[in-house]
């Protein structure tokens, strides 16, 4: 009998302790039931909701548009996630990936993945390990079209599982950079389903609206995945072929000024402009006439046929190619769109600057190696590279035969096409060299001609071709493992080169010269031959902690820095972050040009505190760069003998004068002047202090904003704000741009608000720009005209995270919030009607969740 009682109640207890597991797995055959009976039921409800739409959608013309608005946001470039790229038919039909591009910490190389130019058929894809995200069965009906495609899926799943519609995103969906990929395939999607139901597409944004939800469903059903050729006009093939032939001359001299402009080229979209200067565009559905300038195997007349390689210096490992121009048939994408203008002037420009100047070319240079896939070749170069037998050559050996002042005048010519470079840059996402450069600063351009008494280093091909073995890039080396390649080898080239460039000038005896004169001598003020000036002779830069943008003129109040670049800087930083630079690197690679980007700004900072008096400019040398985060102490006592030079005179002595003392303020003042960017204080927000500067209420209102706004309180509000003034009285609806520039007095450039000190950020400022500057906005604000006093009253009032919520919750347009779309729709048109041939499609993945 107490046998039987125990036992009874071991069973009992067996049983009890069993039972939360058994109701736990009910429940989760449950959820998983009723989930896959949800989205059973949406299919159907899509099917039957299809039938009433046109009988056949095409993509150029139906489908486009609304990716470009809702998807291309943020799977436009090598950021997006899961590599799932919707700007062009051939970034779907390759499907996802779930390798993540941008890896910080890579030791090894990575194949690289580049649409259209490492594979083109869904085979090779699949052999690269993408993943379908469209139906691949062997059935194709409507209902098996969206059975087996995830696209769909992850669509439908949002359908089922919308945002709530104000306040902060549930706490399950992280908008951070950095956050972990899921990237589920569709044999394991009802799990993911299961697991994080508000996952659906668009990620973290409002729904689709009915209608676009129900054409992609149609066009998903359709099955309908073939790439709709673009179609040229005669007019524009006409100019591929002229400029084809123009780049494919006969001849060695011919041949190596193709080379250059091709390698300085590589990541523009080339546009055609006629004769009135108008952009030349057929209007095709399928985006505007943009063409990416590429070594083919296959001459003019035929397609295409690229050769892949990761750098354009990289051997082509082809007895014969070809300079082609290849249409760039995907969306055009902000972050990554650079444009450049070919026309009959510019082809006549060419021939000034490099062909009829006489100098001869004997033999033509040779190629670096390219990297390859096979890890015994890469093995066997590191081995070379170790020992310095595979040595790459500089640009300045490679291009030595072509005088360097025409090289120059090159690239001043279009000068912020190249700086946006280095800004934009290979990468979509340029955090590791950004990381190098303040949040604002302004960029001025030495002379490419200087009166005959006068020698510029940079412009010497004497001096140039003594100092070409130190000035050696890291990111010549396509693949490296040494982490600290740039200390070790590169670090002492630098100062080497800097010794030499030092050495040179003391050698030159240059008398001591007026601000004024030293400015009209060595600067470049942008005039042309033709007594017009361009735009570029001064820019300005913000960064946006891992994003930049760069801008024609001098935008904001006096930056604390600003760079004055010459030839040898300006070519090292083509070679560094955009020629030489492979997103695809290891650490080391990567590593490298951030190090050495240290030394360009330092160079770029150096030549502008040059012109200043020689107790002010080591004071001002000891301020920036008293912070071990910008440079070591060996960095900042090595060959600086020029900081004891008296090379200027000529400034501000009388105390009852503006600008006693503040020699730097006066050395901008004379910049502005010099460069014709004077006007602009009167019409710029943040430096025109006046009461009667503006007369729109909306410029009044920034004016005001741009003054009281600073210091620590701009901790809360986003690196870069975009704000729609809803015009009323007949007013148009206007754009501005509010832009918080950091302060890194005392820490690194890289670390975000929560990470500095409070010392920095009583010094923060904030940039008001009319129109929309940068790629990446983090935030919008929607008011009216007539709201414009209370937004302002409600911004100065922030003083902590509960104030900033209370402006947001009036103000503010969250990633919930139902005008959302209406407001990003809004942006995107005015950004393409203020830029129609700059402008891109801006990218929503940093939008804050705040």
């Amino acid at each position: 009998m107490i046998a039987r009682i125990q036992h009874f109640t071991i069973n009992s207890i067996s049983a009890m302790a069993l039972l939360p597991l058994l109701l736990l797995l009910i429940f989760s055959v449950g959820t998983v039931f009723a989930s896959e009976l949800q989205q059973g039921e949406q299919l159907k409800k899509d099917i039957a909701s299809i039938n009433a739409l046109p009988a056949k959608l095409t993509f150029n013309k139906d489908i486009k548009p609304i990716l470009e608005k809702r998807c291309v946001v943020c799977h436009g470039c090598y950021d997006a996630p899961c590599q799932l790229k919707l700007s062009a038919i051939e970034g779907i039909t390759r499907g996802a990936n779930k390798l993540k591009l941008y890896n910080k910490t890579r030791l090894t190389w990575q194949q690289p993945s580049r649409l259209f130019i490492d594979a083109s058929t869904t085979r090779e894809w699949r052999d690269m390990e993408f993943f379908g995200v469209l139906n691949e069965g062997a059935s194709h009906t409507p209902e098996a079209n969206l059975e087996h495609s995830l696209l769909y899926k992850m669509l439908s799943l949002k359908q089922i599982n919308p945002l709530p519609e104000a306040g902060m995103l549930p706490e399950d969906l992280d908008v951070s950079l950095e956050r972990e990929q899921v990237c589920t395939t569709l044999d394991k999607f009802d799990a993911f389903a299961k697991a994080h139901p508000l996952w659906g597409m668009p990620y973290a944004l409002p729904n689709l609206s009915n209608e676009e939800y129900a054409l992609l469903v149609k066009w998903l059903s359709q099955g309908d995945t073939a790439a709709e050729a673009k179609q040229l006009s005669p007019d524009i093939l006409a100019q591929v072929r002229n400029w084809e032939d123009f780049f494919n001359g006969s001849g060695n001299k011919q041949q190596l000024v193709s080379r250059y402009i091709y390698e300085h080229l590589v990541l523009g979209h080339v546009y055609f402009q006629d004769d009135n200067g108008h952009f030349q565009n057929d209007k095709d559905p399928s985006g505007p006439n943009f063409f990416r300038l590429v070594r083919s195997r296959t001459p003019s007349g035929v397609a295409v046929d690229e050769i892949a390689s990761i750098r354009p210096y990289d051997d082509p490992d082809e007895d014969v190619f070809y300079y082609r121009l290849r249409s760039f048939s995907a969306s055009i994408v902000d972050k990554n769109h650079i444009v450049y203008e070919l026309s009959a002037a510019r082809m006549q420009r060419y021939r000034e600057l490099f062909l009829q100047p006489d100098y001869q070319v004997e033999k033509l240079p040779g190629y670096a190696p390219g990297e390859s896939p096979n890890f015994f070749v890469r093995a066997y170069r590191k081995i070379l590279n170790l020992f310095g037998l595979n040595e790459a050559s500089t640009p300045f050996e490679i291009f030595a035969d072509i005088p360097p002042q025409a090289r120059y005048q090159f690239l001043l010519d279009d000068a912020r096409f190249f700086i946006n470079g280095f800004i934009k840059g290979p990468v979509c996402r340029g955090q590791s060299a950004l990381s190098s450069i303040e949040d604002h600063f302004w960029v001025f351009f030495l002379k490419p001609k200087n009166p005959s008494f006068y020698r510029q280093h940079g412009l010497d091909s004497e001096f140039l071709r003594d100092v070409d073995k130190d000035l050696h890039l890291p990111t010549e080396l396509a693949d490296t493992s040494r982490l600290f390649a740039a200390w070790i080898k590169y670090w002492p080239q630098e100062q080497a080169y800097m010794r030499a460039k030092t050495n040179y000038y003391q050698e030159q005896g240059l008398p001591q010269l007026d601000i004024h004169k030293a400015v009209d001598e060595f600067v470049w003020d942008g005039r042309r031959k033709d007594g017009s000036r361009s735009v570029d002779a001064a820019l300005t830069i913000f960064r946006h902690f891992d994003s930049a943008s760069v801008h024609s003129g001098l935008y904001g109040e006096s930056p604390e820095t600003a760079w004055v670049i010459d030839y040898p800087v300006f070519e090292r930083l083509h070679y560094l972050l955009v020629a030489g630079f492979n997103p695809f690197g290891t650490m080391g690679h990567q590593l490298g040009a951030r190090l050495y980007m240290d030394f360009l700004r330092i160079e770029g900072e150096d030549n502008f505190l040059y012109f200043l008096p020689r107790e002010d400019r080591k004071r001002l040398y000891e301020a920036w760069h008293e912070i071990d985060r910008k440079t070591t102490r060996e960095q900042r006592q090595a060959t600086r003998a020029w900081l004891e030079v008296d090379s200027v005179n000529g400034y501000e002595a009388n105390p009852a004068r503006p600008f006693y003392h503040q020699p730097k303020q006066e050395f901008f003042e004379i910049l502005k002047q010099h460069t014709g960017y004077t006007a602009m204080d009167a019409t710029d927000l943040n430096r025109c202090s006046r009461a009667n500067c503006f007369t729109s209420p909306a410029d009044r209102a920034m004016q005001r904003l741009a003054h009281v706004l600073r210091g620590k309180r701009l901790q809360i509000f986003p690196e870069t704000s975009y704000l729609r003034v809803r015009g009323v009285n007949g007013h148009k609806d206007v754009a501005y741009t509010l832009i918080h520039n950091k302060s890194y007095r005392t820490d690194t450039f890289a670390k975000e608000d929560n990470d500095r000190p409070g010392e920095d950020m009583k010094d923060d400022t904030l940039t008001i720009m009319r129109g929309l500057a940068g790629s990446y906005p983090n935030f919008f604000f929607d008011v009216s005209e007539a709201d414009l006093d209370a937004f302002v009253a409600a911004c100065v009032r922030v003083m902590n995270r509960d104030d900033y919520e209370q402006m947001v919750t009036r103000f503010g347009i969250r990633r919930t919030d139902p005008r959302f779309w209406d407001v990003s729709d809004w942006i995107q048109d005015q950004h393409a009607r203020a830029q129609p041939v700059d402008a891109g499609i801006l990218d929503l993945s940093r939008y804050k969740d705040r």
